[in-house]
């Protein structure tokens, strides 16, 4: 019996698990083990689409039973405390196992930086609860701006820090949110107060992607009414202010950060190897280095020569790598090197609109958004979810955005 463990419940540690629940389903010698603190596989890229109305929660989670809906695997609900790759030992905090291969893929959580108080007094979108908080306290701002409770700019500015893909897209759709949906019921002269600032300290935002693609989310967030600020950084985040690398301070209730993320790095005895963003090192294979039965992929996992794209995208992709060498090497079969290749990227700017790059074509409008809607649908594994996402997706064209608090 060879026992094969998997860390980590989003996009690496799922994929990882359907691909090798493909290669091994009904061989008795093998056994496939999933360990995760939640469960269900959470569609994190859509999380701001659930704080800010778009969809509801069940549209961004699916139930991990229900993805493999088959008994040929175990779940096991409790978080990984440790892992000794000595001794090819877990620690849960219920429980201890072993295994004879292993997939770290317990992703990342927000990096703050040392920011002072950054942690403490802002809002992030890494889980369901995030989502939920910051939506629950939109609508709290906005009904006791209403009421002329507080101060009615420091209510109704909001600051988005950082300028890549999540902060792009979040601030899009807040100015949606606010613009198009919140004017229908709340005073025009509230809605004027409103300040939709993204902070971005590098040159440009979107610095990843071409800049056709860098300059149209620019105009577009402009003409959003988001207020875009380059080349400064946050230095310090108060309960209702933040102060700026050139010491402008802004009076603020909401900063939303979503400024870069670190590994969700765990106690792991052994001979063990960082790198860039003190990510595990891998080898081209995706193998640990100094462990060749210990694989990791996603946010967690980085080259040793070059970065690994910290994307769904690439962690879908490598997941089937990572499945296809587990087989090969329990097989004796040469192993696969992982090569990313882009699919394309697309952004959704706020409703019924969006942009993309696929093979160096630039593409924006509505059917753009469609298509981005397409891709997140196709990366749902239960045929039952993707039917229900796609009804209310459809319904959710001819209707308002939801202001209802969770």
């Amino acid at each position: 019996m060879k026992k094969i463990v998997i860390l980590g419940g989003g996009f690496g540690g799922i994929y990882t698990l359907k691909y090798l629940h493909k290669l091994f389903h009904k061989k008795e010698n093998i056994k496939l083990i999933l360990i995760n603190d939640k469960n269900y596989f959470l569609f994190t890229p859509l999380l701001h689409e659930v704080a800010t109305g778009s969809i509801s929660l069940d549209n961004a989670i699916e139930p991990i039973r229900e993805i493999i809906r088959c008994s040929d695997f175990e779940f096991i609900h409790s978080k990984v405390l440790s892992i000794d790759l000595e001794k090819k030992l877990i620690k849960t905090d219920i429980n201890e196992l072993t295994y004879d291969y292993l997939v770290i893929a317990l992703g990342s959580s927000p990096n703050f930086y040392n920011i002072k108080d950054a942690e403490k007094y802002t809002f992030t979108l890494k889980s369901i609860d995030d989502a939920i908080k910051l939506k629950n306290h939109i609508i709290h701002l906005f009904e006791r701006s209403n009421l002329g409770c507080g101060d009615i700019s420091e209510n109704l500015t909001f600051i988005v820090s950082g300028g890549g893909a999540t902060g792009v897209e979040l601030s899009a759709d807040l100015a949606s949110y606010f613009y198009k949906t919140f004017s229908k019921f709340y005073s025009k002269n509230l809605i004027q107060n409103i300040k939709i600032i993204l902070i971005q300290k590098e040159k440009e935002l979107l610095p990843r992607f071409s800049f056709k693609l860098r300059q149209k989310a620019y105009e577009i967030l402009k003409k959003l009414g988001v207020l875009i600020i380059l080349e400064k950084s946050i230095e310090e985040v108060g309960e209702n202010f933040i102060k700026l690398s050139d010491g402008q301070i802004i009076k603020t209730k909401t900063v939303i950060w979503t400024s870069g993320v670190k590994p969700n790095l765990i106690d792991i005895k052994g001979n063990i190897l960082y790198g860039l963003k003190n990510r595990i090192i891998v080898n081209d294979f995706l193998q640990v280095e100094n462990y060749k039965e210990v694989f990791a992929l996603g946010d967690i996992a980085v080259f040793k020569e070059s970065n690994l794209p910290e994307l769904a995208q690439a962690a879908t992709k490598e997941a089937k790598v990572v499945a296809l060498n587990i087989y090969n090497l329990i097989k004796n079969k040469p192993l696969k090197k992982f090569i990313f290749k882009s699919s394309g990227y697309l952004l959704s700017l706020g409703r019924f609109y969006a942009i993309g790059e696929i093979k160096n074509i630039f593409i924006s409008g509505f059917w753009v958004w469609i298509l981005w809607r397409g891709v997140y649908l196709s990366k749902m594994i239960s045929v039952r979810d993707k039917i229900k996402t796609l009804v209310d997706w459809i319904v959710s064209l001819f209707l308002e955005r939801d202001i209802t608090e969770i």
